[in-house]
């Protein structure tokens, strides 16, 4: 995969050499910044022993450096051809930021991200963020391999669920409600809902008025959002999935 990360507002495509090489600010009784490049070591230093394999890295940096953003996609032994899982990142310099981690999925066929909200934890940088930093990776990592199933069915589900125009409609009115995406960016989510779906199809028999196929739409046109904006989107667009469509 070569697409990277979009990012906005003086934002960059970042390389792991390029979170190494900013600065970290100096420590006090109150602020303990975490590396950037230490963050990723540490998620990528317990990816295998839960049986996962790590298929892609992407990161960014904002505010001059102040902000990163990552995502590592790993392939997990499923029988999906579509997607792999997906882990977040997030972390700052500036304190405008927790260290963060959150699950999702990773669609090979448009290379849309989607996260999941079962599995979110954040740690302030506060005094002693270094020793509790491997138990919340673990921890984060130990979900991830015990909703992978949850994630499999998920989708399985939106794939066969066929929504008609009013119900695809009163989802796409609900997701606006929800902050999913803003109102204005509705015309580009039916363009692709309506459109050819090379993009929001999936390898094998789905059906193409599906729920998945509004999904991949939405997290589609957040492809062109800040990582932060598409992480928190996403959040929202599978928790809003989820509870219409009883998943």
């Amino acid at each position: 995969m070569t697409q990277e990360l979009v990012v906005h507002g003086g934002g960059w495509d970042a390389t792991p050499a390029d979170l190494a090489s900013v600065p970290v600010p100096e420590s006090s009784n109150s602020y303990v910044p975490v590396p950037y490049g230490r963050l990723v070591e540490e998620v990528k230093l317990h990816i295998p022993r839960f049986g996962l394999t790590l298929k892609d890295e992407r990161y960014a940096l904002g505010r001059e450096g102040n902000q990163m953003f990552g995502v590592l996609s790993c392939t997990n032994g499923h029988n999906a051809e579509d997607w792999c899982l997906a882990i977040g990142i997030r972390s700052s310099y500036d304190r405008s930021l927790a260290v963060g981690f959150v699950a999702g999925s990773h669609v090979f066929v448009c290379d849309n991200l989607a996260f999941h909200g079962e599995s979110e934890f954040s740690r302030k940088h506060t005094l002693n963020v270094f020793r509790d930093l491997p138990d919340m990776v673990y921890n984060l990592l130990s979900r991830v391999s015990a909703m992978q199933s949850a994630i499999a069915t998920e989708i399985v589900a939106m794939k066969a669920r066929v929504l008609d125009d009013q119900s695809a409609h009163h989802l796409m009115v609900l997701s606006v409600r929800k902050g999913v995406v803003p109102a204005s960016r509705l015309p580009k989510v039916l363009e692709l809902w309506d459109g050819p779906s090379d993009c929001v199809d999936t390898r094998g028999p789905v059906d193409p008025r599906s729920a998945w196929r509004l999904y991949n739409a939405f997290t589609g046109v957040m492809k062109s959002r800040s990582p932060r904006d598409q992480m928190d989107g996403t959040l929202r667009l599978t928790r809003t999935f989820r509870t219409a469509l009883s998943l």
